[in-house]
């Protein structure tokens, strides 16, 4: 067995499927929390000081989204690299049986 890769591919199929999820919760979440700081800031917190915390928020909430978008283009990345890989090794099994079933004859 050295020397052998050997991919779970309905794991990883599952496994990122679960981490986009979790991303897509996360900004839900992350979204919810926005809205309730903003409106508590609204009652609790002089205009400048709102204004300046309001603006430090929108800057990390926009990074979060950047990070977000990027974990899902990474997600896609290993998706599809892996649908690669399994198209490969069925192709490379179908010629090797084929091999093997022309040597018999």
């Amino acid at each position: 067995m050295s020397g052998e890769i050997l991919i779970k591919y309905d794991e990883v199929y599952r496994k990122t499927a679960e981490m986009r999820r979790n991303v897509e919760a996360e900004l839900q979440e992350m979204d919810t929390a926005y809205r309730h700081v903003h409106s508590s800031l609204n009652r609790f917190v002089d205009g400048k000081a709102n204004a300046v915390f309001l603006e430090a928020m929108e800057c990390n909430q926009q990074k979060a989204r950047v990070a977000a978008e990027t974990l899902r283009n990474l997600l896609t990345f290993m998706e599809d690299s892996a649908r690669q890989v399994e198209r490969a090794e069925g192709m490379h099994t179908r010629i090797f049986n084929a091999l093997r079933v022309a040597r018999s004859r």
